[in-house]
């Protein structure tokens, strides 16, 4: 496809082609993405073990907070 330019003022664009654009892509494409765990109410969390994001339940988030996985409430004192 022949690239099309555009003089605006002094300068020179280059108009974008609608074929040009970048695909739309999704985050389970991703080669760093375990898409095992993927449901409702999950959310991404890094695991540095497998170097990948892991769905993971929003309540493994306030067990892991201390940075151990021991299934309790690490949410602190209060």
């Amino acid at each position: 496809m022949a690239n099309i330019r555009v003089r605006v003022g002094q300068r020179t664009g280059q108009k974008v082609i609608a074929s040009n654009k970048a695909a739309a892509n999704s985050i389970s494409s991703a080669t760093d993405v375990d898409t095992t765990g993927r449901a409702n109410n999950t959310v991404l969390m890094y695991d540095s073990a497998t170097g990948t994001y892991k769905h993971v339940d929003t309540a493994q988030i306030v067990d892991l907070s201390d940075g151990t996985d021991d299934d309790s409430f690490d949410a602190g004192s209060f």
